[in-house]
């Protein structure tokens, strides 16, 4: 019997003694929180939403354990971000253990850019995300589909209103760019018109030949901002920084606040440095 046989033996004897523990029937589960909370958005008050990462984790080097797995239990459907490593890893043996829940990936249909799996930190994403949940959610429980529409509806009212904010926010900024520890904004600065400018390489820690070119790029462009996220070393990104000359600001993609932080970054991106 081959390791991976083993674990899923061992897997499906845990979940059989751990059935009698879950007797709701309105669980959903999400990889990471800022997905929380579009799927509470539009599922309402009658589904309770787990999520697998733990806050403070990076969801990019995140390793599922068996107990992770088991915390899917009695799940209607599990919304993936679709873009994460551990996801597509583990999808199999999710589906294999769980075979009556959805397993929903919700990336479908948005244009993705390669090396940044943060799809969610821009609205147009945002709203082909949340489609994809209110359509599972109005699948599973059709009695109830004009309100997860009608939800839906709301929500992207709501970050509509976010998106014209930030828009007419950086419209009067003087800034067009920044400069980032690790590229959690592609997306965001796509729909913004921004320049990112990653101090990471690759996924690895920069080497000296890579700061001294992003040092240049940075000046060459005007930056002023320097981006970090609390859950990444920041050294790196402070000693750019003092080279340019340039503000550190502490932001957080991960939060489930989406909006919220989305607002936050734009206020930091278009706060004067004088300020």
């Amino acid at each position: 019997m081959g390791a991976r046989t083993i674990v899923v033996a061992v897997l499906s004897v845990m979940l059989c003694s751990c059935a009698n523990k879950e007797g709701a029937d309105n669980l959903l589960s999400v990889t990471i929180e800022p997905y929380r909370y579009i799927v509470e958005s539009i599922a309402g008050d009658d589904w309770q939403v787990r999520t697998i990462v733990p806050k403070g984790s990076n969801p990019e080097a995140f390793d599922p354990t068996p107990r992770d797995i088991i915390s899917l239990t009695g799940s209607k459907a599990y919304f993936m971000v679709g873009r994460l490593g551990f996801e597509n890893v583990w999808k199999e043996r999710v589906a294999t253990l769980h075979p009556d829940m959805r397993i929903v990936d919700t990336s479908q249909g948005i244009s993705y850019c390669s090396g940044d799996p943060h799809v969610w930190t821009s609205p147009d994403n945002i709203h082909i995300i949340a489609q994809n949940v209110c359509n599972t959610l109005c699948s599973i429980d059709t009695a109830s589909a004009g309100d997860y529409r009608r939800r839906l509806a709301l929500f992207g009212d709501m970050i509509n209103r976010t998106d014209s904010i930030i828009r007419d926010r950086l419209s009067k900024g003087k800034e067009r760019g920044f400069l980032i520890f690790h590229p959690s904004l592609t997306y965001f600065a796509r729909r913004y018109g921004l320049q990112q400018i990653a101090i990471e390489h690759e996924g690895k820690e920069p080497s000296v030949s890579h700061m001294c070119h992003v040092i240049d790029e940075a000046v060459a462009s005007g930056i002023e901002k320097v981006l970090i996220q609390a859950e990444f070393d920041c050294k790196n990104a402070q000693s750019v920084a003092h080279e340019i000359d340039a503000q550190v600001h502490i932001i957080d993609p991960l939060s489930y606040d989406i909006p919220a932080q989305m607002l936050h970054i734009c206020n930091v991106l278009s706060k004067n440095s004088e300020q």
